[in-house]
């Protein structure tokens, strides 16, 4: 039978490399971005060839034409997910346990302000037209009707380095950073029931409002004079206090005496109210499920007249408690035999923990990015004044001596020392070695004397091997020098593992930019 990939295994795979990079454990794990290849593709040099995944490319080619390394840090890396910005007029999807096209969907959005919200409704499938702004614990509705959930927001930092039109940077914090997305992450609640929809408002609800006339002690009140002067027509509904003493509390009616507008609930209130507390009385909504704690209440569209006991449909289902540990539950809407029927309502499971309780696996952050800046010429370590067209990512190379390499960045060109030189090499030429036959492809030149008649010519794509005191000689320039000595590349040549190659354009380097070079690993 089929099978299916979940995207906990891409993520978990996203999390070993993600890992190898941070993790102390991981030390001998190391990585290098590195550039290469100064020569044109061919002699128009305006288009790039697509890179092959073979042996001699990978495993000796690369290496050949390779310039100058990189090592990519644990700054340097972090999980990242699609990119939604929040446009108004757009229609957003919101979360649901259900649904099994969820993280290739826009449920999610980063704002102007990089601040990132998960869309728990969608009002029905209205456009949104408010951007969400606020920044707290608990999931809120804007005025377009549209309820969201902050989770975090993208530092200045992570902005300029991880942020582009196609991604943004997400992580779940381990400790306290002092920021909100701290307090979201132990705000979050497991199994909580954040929200309910309806999905069949049904039809002749009974409800009223009002402030309790009299009350005898904690179970039994008096309403207000426009309530229903028939016996039992509450019975069965639920009494909520909206403000004043006692607020917040939800009970079922158990008994209600019409004449004197009487009610007695199956549990006395914690906190008894008072003649200037405010109830709402309507059908009763029952979490049932295998989490505990979950309250709601129904609200009512109300008749024309306060005193007419002619129910209506109900236009929303209130949450009082959010309760905890649910993994499945059901919205069960109970009302007064002769008042009431048919509304149905659902709501969705938040992920394992609660929503904003791990923004990396609620968010499907299951991409890597690499974001390694070769800046200048790294303390005088790399070239400026020539160009690359390769860009790559290898892994655990080791020093020319066998050591590990564990150093920031390494020139990857084979230097040789010259006296006596006549003019300037020419960009990219070949440079042969009159008694060796070496040859070498020409990359820059670093003079030690005025008149740069001696210093240090950098040389890559070596083929064969120059020998000292002779004569190096420029094909096209026809530029001779006299070598002295030899200093090899800092790496041990085909001594650890190419993973990515991209061929790319010539892109020149100078002493006073910088390069950015962003790899997104998608698994």
């Amino acid at each position: 039978m089929p099978g299916i990939v979940t995207y906990k295994f891409r993520l978990n795979n996203a999390t070993q490399l993600y890992e190898s990079f941070t993790e102390a454990a991981n030390i001998n794990t190391r990585y290098y971005m590195f550039l290469g290849r100064a020569q044109p593709w061919g002699t128009s040099d305006t288009v790039a060839p697509t890179p092959t995944d073979t042996i001699q490319n990978t495993d000796f080619n690369v290496w050949r034409n390779m310039l100058a390394v990189k090592r990519c840090t644990a700054t340097d890396v972090r999980f990242v997910t699609t990119r939604y910005n929040w446009t108004t007029g757009t229609v957003y999807t919101p979360y649901s346990h259900r649904n099994t096209s969820l993280y290739s969907s826009n449920f999610y959005v980063v704002t102007s302000s990089y601040n990132v919200y998960k869309c728990i409704d969608n009002n029905n499938g209205a456009t949104s037209t408010v951007e969400p702004t606020a920044t707290g614990t608990s999931t809120f509705k804007t005025s377009d009707g549209y309820s969201w959930k902050f989770m975090y927001n993208i530092t200045a930092s992570d902005v300029l380095k991880f942020v582009t039109s196609s991604y943004i940077p997400v992580k779940t914090l381990t400790s306290d950073d002092s920021s909100i997305q701290w307090d979201v992450q132990q705000a979050a609640v497991n199994g909580a029931v954040e929200f309910v929809k309806l999905t069949a408002n049904g039809s002749g609800y009974l409800s009223t409002n009002g402030t309790f006339a009299a009350v005898t002690n904690s179970t039994v009140v008096q309403l207000a004079s426009h309530s229903s002067g028939t016996d039992d027509v509450y019975n069965y509904s639920s009494l909520y206090i909206k403000s004043g003493l006692g607020s917040g509390q939800l009970r079922r009616i158990v008994n209600y005496v019409g004449a004197t507008k009487t009610i007695t609930v199956n549990g006395a209130f914690t906190t008894t109210p008072n003649t200037e507390s405010q109830y709402y009385i309507g059908p009763r909504v029952s979490v049932v499920g295998d989490g505990t704690g979950a309250l709601a209440y129904a609200n009512v569209t109300l008749p024309a007249l306060a005193s007419s006991t002619t129910g209506n449909s109900i236009n929303g289902i209130i949450i009082i408690n959010k309760g905890s540990n649910y993994s499945k539950y059901e919205i069960v809407i109970n009302a007064n035999t002769s008042h009431g029927s048919s509304a149905t309502a659902n709501g969705n499971i938040a992920p394992y923990g609660g929503h904003g309780s791990d923004p990396v696996k609620e968010l499907g952050a299951y991409n890597v990015m690499l974001s390694v800046k070769f800046d200048g010429s790294e303390s005088n370590t790399l070239f400026t004044n020539n160009d690359f067209r390769i860009i790559g990512l290898m892994s655990n190379p080791n020093l020319a001596n066998g050591n590990q390499a564990n150093s920031t960045v390494y020139d990857m060109t084979t230097r040789l020392t010259v006296t006596s030189k006549s003019g300037s090499f020419s960009a990219d030429e070949i440079i042969s070695g009159g008694t060796s036959g070496a040859k070498a492809r020409f990359v820059t030149f670093s003079n030690t004397n005025a008149t740069g008649t001696a210093g240090v010519v950098s040389v890559t794509g070596l083929d064969g091997a120059f020998s000292t005191s002779e004569t190096l000689t420029g094909n096209t320039s026809s530029v001779t020098a006299t070598l002295s000595s030899i200093n090899k590349r800092d790496l041990k040549d085909f001594d650890g593992d190419i993973l990515y190659v991209e061929n790319r354009l010539p892109i020149s380097r100078a002493s006073d930019q910088s390069e950015d070079i962003k790899l997104t690993v998608r698994f």
